[in-house]
């Protein structure tokens, strides 16, 4: 199970790798208070659909040889879901499109990912944390740049994409394979 976290966390991420929410992650701007209340809120509602959405497809799609609805499906569960999680937790709290596409996109990556019912709820659920640690470090460099270069000087969103772009070479460069030695029980 460590192996599929590290893997959708870092050298597999949801944000870098497939895209799922690089432009939401640039240029969010929310406190990380709020963004913490959205961050359990998707991995609520996205756990949750993607456990109902697969028991579905294997009980439902698959014998009725209907697959290609799964994601037609998800996204109906997902909405139920949803709104459900916004009645109970979300009173009040303004919703952003960050707790919509970011765990459904999630949802449907762990559904045609996932080979089990347990390991496609960890997928949904690492993709939406690599999505919000994404956040954090975009946060970071933003600061970063900040404090050596005003606000003014410099087109934020070009110099976070290309450090993001810097990101993915260096895990993709980066020879992962002492992750193998160290997840199969080192070297033999």
């Amino acid at each position: 199970m460590i192996d599929l976290i590290v893997y959708y966390l870092f050298s597999s991420s949801a944000v870098l790798f497939y895209g799922i929410g690089i432009n939401k992650s640039i240029s969010h701007k929310e406190i990380f208070s709020a963004s913490s209340l959205t961050c359990f809120k998707s991995l609520f509602s996205a756990s949750s659909t993607t456990a109902v959405s697969y028991l579905l497809m294997n009980w439902l799609l698959i014998p009725l040889q209907l697959t290609e609805l799964a994601p037609f499906i998800a996204t109906l569960v997902f909405i139920l879901f949803s709104t459900l999680t916004e009645i109970f937790i979300g009173i009040g709290v303004k919703q952003s499109p960050v707790e919509f596409s970011i765990p459904l996109l999630s949802v449907i990556l762990a559904l045609n990912e996932g080979s089990s019912i347990g390991f496609a709820v960890v997928i949904s659920c690492i993709c939406i944390f690599s999505f919000y640690l994404m956040l954090i470090i975009s946060h970071c460099v933003r600061e970063r740049i900040y404090f050596y270069i005003g606000e003014e000087d410099l087109k934020m969103y070009c110099v976070l994409l290309v450090c993001l772009a810097v990101v993915v070479v260096a895990i993709c460069g980066f020879n992962v394979s002492w992750f193998n030695l160290y997840l199969g029980g080192g070297a033999q």
